[in-house]
């Protein structure tokens, strides 16, 4: 449990160094979100993610060391995280999202929101506030695609067996809506399709998998 504890402090002075100027024009935001799991081979999630799409993405497994990725997803999924959080009320110090309810350990998590000069952090196991939930979601959703990502970049370069599962697994959590930002796969889909020493398998699913993303993203444009 110290462990966990000096994790969460080293993440928060992190986030509390972050550069970046406060001004009343232009309101520059800051998002984070912090998961320690107290179960499972995962001990520990974090993000931090600016108004412009920018980011950095933690997870630890247990007994190995944290690592760390810069990622970029696009804005136009950061404001629609900034449209949940207004319509949540979260900066509202008066409005409590923690649950009193007893249920299973869920895992700690921590969400702090800065808009301007205003921000707030809080921390929970449970929450019954929708809005809060849906934010939680896409949190979750966005780890599990960076992790995703740096697996299958690593499984190109150390793994290629491996590939076909990683493509599977992409596959579903595409059906399923649990990518946040389907584009930043495209250039490894597009490393594994073109690599004519990989199974014709991996580069055939490659194929497809980059031609629904293109739909998709044709779609929502």
């Amino acid at each position: 449990m110290d462990r966990l504890c000096w994790l969460s402090v080293c993440f928060f002075s992190l986030w509390s160094s972050w550069p970046g100027s406060v001004s009343a024009e232009d309101l520059p935001l800051r998002f984070v979100w912090q998961k320690t799991i107290q179960r499972g081979s995962i001990e520990f999630y974090g993000l931090e993610l600016d108004g412009k799409g920018k980011g950095k993405f933690s997870f630890k497994k247990r007994e190995e060391d944290l690592v760390e990725l810069d990622f970029q997803i696009n804005p136009s999924k950061v404001e629609s995280l900034r449209s949940s959080f207004v319509h949540a009320d979260f900066l509202n110090e008066t409005k409590n999202f923690v649950s009193p309810r007893k249920v299973a350990d869920m895992g700690q998590k921590t969400i702090g929101f800065k808009s301007g000069i205003r921000e707030r952090e809080v921390t929970f196991n449970y929450t019954e506030d929708r809005t809060l939930q849906e934010i939680v979601d896409f949190f979750e959703n966005l780890c599990q695609q960076e992790k995703s990502l740096f697996e299958m970049n690593l499984a190109l370069k150390y793994d290629r067996l491996g590939i076909p599962k990683k493509l599977d697994e992409l596959e579903r959590n595409l059906t399923a809506k649990r990518i946040v930002d389907p584009e930043r796969f495209a250039p490894v889909l597009e490393k594994i399709c073109q690599d004519e020493s990989l199974m014709n398998l991996a580069r055939t699913e490659a194929k497809k998998i980059l031609s629904k993303i293109e739909k998709m993203q044709s779609v929502a444009n």
